[in-house]
């Protein structure tokens, strides 16, 4: 039988067929066309309401930078932290005001002082790798504190007589206790930190009229005696726990200064002072108050 010329389509292609002439009589607007179908927003919808909410976001003000580790760190840690980090580090300070951060922002602020005394970058010494460590500390301080104007640090070092209060450890170092009364003070929270900005005080006693450095009966009045309770009292805080090797600006500032490349704060004290400091951390860890207060 000769062909018609009818060409008869495979049922897949006269599905395809209707199925093209049917969208294109109940197609909708352009900007509906453009809406995923709503079977497929179907299938999303549980996908989606099964996923985590996305994390919030937190806005800082433009001067901070964004928060690192340093958030989390405790107070004595933020002194350990990276001098780079020297922003983070006394903003995570002062957000624990009420535990003594205001006292620990103060003194990661000094540093910015105290590398503005430099006043120049030192070039490292080929030889001594603790300088060249030194050098090393210095420019990255010079970064953290490149975070501050010189007048925003200067205003964390100096504590404005109407700052808010409720800082336990600056009210003691600030306050005008003595003798017994700062004794006490200090045994209820030995802090590393405020023993070394209490410094002489917590030996300085007055006998017969005379103010005297004084421990377990010893006079400390000559010139010897009182070098040796001042080194004493500067290993102390080594002994509660701050970070006194070459993570410290007093022994690393030092270096740079020319006074002497040091691994650590005893590493250049003699052993009296060393065994002495050591003798004081014992009656304060005992809270032993007669060890420093002379006979009535």
């Amino acid at each position: 039988m000769a062909a018609s010329g009818l060409v008869i389509a495979p049922p897949a292609a006269l599905v395809l067929g209707v199925a093209l002439l049917a969208w294109a009589w109940l197609s909708p607007t352009s900007v509906d066309a453009e809406a995923p179908p709503r079977a497929a927003v179907a299938t999303l919808a549980p996908a989606l309401a099964d996923a985590a909410p996305p994390p919030a976001v937190t806005v800082l003000p433009a001067a901070s930078p964004a928060p690192t580790e340093t958030a989390v760190i405790g107070l004595p840690g933020l002194l350990e932290a990276p001098e780079t980090e020297l922003r983070a580090s006394l903003l995570a300070a002062l957000a624990q005001r009420d535990l003594g951060g205001r006292l620990y922002a103060r003194a990661l602020a000094r540093r910015c002082a105290d590398l503005a005394a430099l006043q120049t970058i030192s070039q490292p010494d080929r030889n001594d790798a603790r300088h060249q460590r030194a050098v090393a500390r210095q420019s990255a301080l010079a970064a953290g504190c490149s975070q501050f104007a010189s007048a925003e640090w200067l205003a964390f070092v100096n504590v404005a007589a109407d700052e808010p209060g409720g800082d336990p450890l600056l009210a003691v170092q600030q306050s005008d206790l003595d003798d017994a009364a700062l004794l006490q003070a200090v045994f209820a929270r030995p802090d590393a930190l405020l023993l070394d900005e209490l410094g002489e005080r917590l030996l300085l006693r007055r006998i017969g009229g005379e103010a005297v450095l004084y421990f377990d009966g010893q006079r400390f009045d000559d010139e010897d005696g009182r070098a040796t309770a001042q080194a004493a009292l500067r290993l102390l805080p080594c002994q509660f726990g701050l970070a006194c090797d070459e993570r410290d600006p007093d022994v690393w500032l030092t270096c740079l200064r020319g006074d002497g490349c040091h691994g650590s704060r005893a590493e250049r004290e003699a052993p009296a002072a060393q065994a002495l400091a050591a003798r004081l951390a014992q009656a304060l860890r005992a809270r032993d108050g007669s060890r420093f207060l002379p006979p009535p």
